[in-house]
């Protein structure tokens, strides 16, 4: 064993809002956070906002509908949709512009492609207009904990190790990093498969290949699964999926007769699904399927089929230790093919808006304790800031 010596460290700075981890659901949180008036910082140990989106090449903005034809998510999650595409390309389903044709939403979902540069670079010019502060190249390592609550995060860049004091913090680290090191119960699998989605040219076209083992059949053979909260199989799951991208190259040069075909742009990241999530104090289960709680804070419909409608509790994105941390995105607290459903990138954004809205309401009211937060305000925030909170298509209510 080696004890590193101990040491102070200097104060970076103070926030209202630390929001850890710069995906979907961490610039959602911030930029809610930011409009509500709150100082809030943002950090991102990548080079680029957009997590899985567009570090991963995962460029697929999946619905805000049901598939019925109903528009389940509004708010930041459709601003984001719209910002996907700023820069170009992809277009939105023309019925489901202003004025487009209603009875063809039931066909058409809410849905497009998008680049993942010109999304990265849109969501940057997003949080820099709304002054959030940008930690780039910077990793969260660990908390200094005042009792019950976060006093400071403490995190390490090229300047070295520090501390950032703050009132309140969102994990939005996909895998629930501030939640395990600050103490809150926690959830792991090791079900993800082998991914590697990526671009190919051939000379003339840039093709997309969603590169994936199968998600729902028994895993292939010579092939494994992998826990994201384990840097050996993080190891694992980066070096198998460029192998794997290679062995599609060889497949496609040897099937369309080209020798020319190359890989032109890889994922920068490995492409986990479910990792780590918080244990809530109301975990989201496929039995609450257009089930209505009281502390709803927002909807979403199942990217997979068409029909399902789930509320998401603000209490799902909360524990039952920590009261100023609050999370967003894919390690909020669902199970099983409700994780699923929550993983992607349209209830990311759900969360996210919620959360970030959440903590500045939070700082505001000075109490410090997420579970002292007055939902009907936060409720009708969200519902203002164009968030969708509606009963109608509920079976059955808390």
């Amino acid at each position: 064993m080696i004890i590193e010596k101990e040491k102070k460290l200097p104060v970076i700075d103070t926030f209202d809002v630390v929001v850890v981890g710069g995906g979907i659901a961490g610039v959602a949180s911030a930029l809610a956070a930011a409009r509500n008036g709150a100082k809030v910082c943002l950090i991102e140990k990548e080079n680029m906002l957009g997590g899985l989106a567009t570090l991963g090449l995962v460029v697929i903005y999946l619905p805000l509908c049901d598939g019925m034809g109903n528009q389940v998510i509004g708010g930041i999650g459709e601003e984001l949709l719209k910002a996907s595409i700023k820069y170009g390309p992809g277009q939105i389903p023309e019925c489901w512009k202003q004025g487009g044709d209603i009875s063809q939403r039931k066909e058409i979902r809410y849905r497009l492609e998008f680049n993942a540069a010109s999304f990265a670079i849109s969501m940057e010019e997003l949080l820099l207009e709304n002054s959030v502060s940008l930690f780039y190249d910077t990793r969260f390592c660990s908390v200094a904990m005042d009792d019950d609550r976060i006093e400071a995060v403490i995190v390490e860049n090229k300047g070295g190790r520090g501390a950032i004091r703050c009132n309140a913090v969102i994990d939005a680290t996909g895998d629930a990093d501030v939640s395990y090191v600050s103490g809150e119960k926690t959830v792991s699998v090791d079900t993800n498969r082998r991914a590697g989605w990526f671009y190919s040219y051939d000379g003339k076209n840039v093709e997309l290949h969603q590169l994936t083992d199968p998600l729902y059949e028994p895993t292939p053979p010579g092939s494994r699964t992998y826990a994201g909260d384990d840097w050996r199989d993080v190891n694992a799951l980066n070096i198998d999926a460029r192998k794997f991208i290679l062995d599609k190259i060889h497949q496609l040069r040897k099937i369309r007769g080209n020798d020319n075909i190359y890989p032109l742009i890889i994922p920068a990241i490995p492409q986990f699904r479910m990792t780590r999530r918080l244990e809530g104090q109301v975990t989201m289960e496929e039995h609450h399927e257009r089930y209505y709680f009281n502390d709803t804070i927002g909807m979403t419909g199942d990217w997979r089929k068409r029909g399902p409608i789930y509320y998401i509790p603000f209490r799902s994105l909360i524990g039952a230790k920590i009261k100023n941390l609050i999370t967003a995105g894919r390690c909020v607290s669902a199970h099983g093919d409700t994780w699923d459903v929550m993983r992607v990138i349209p209830p990311c954004a759900v969360t996210g808006q919620a959360a970030g809205t959440a903590a500045a309401l939070l700082c505001r009211e000075n109490h410090g304790n997420f579970n002292h937060l007055n939902i009907n305000k936060l409720q009708s925030t969200l519902i203002e800031q164009g968030v969708i909170i509606d009963p109608k298509w509920c079976k059955e209510k808390e």
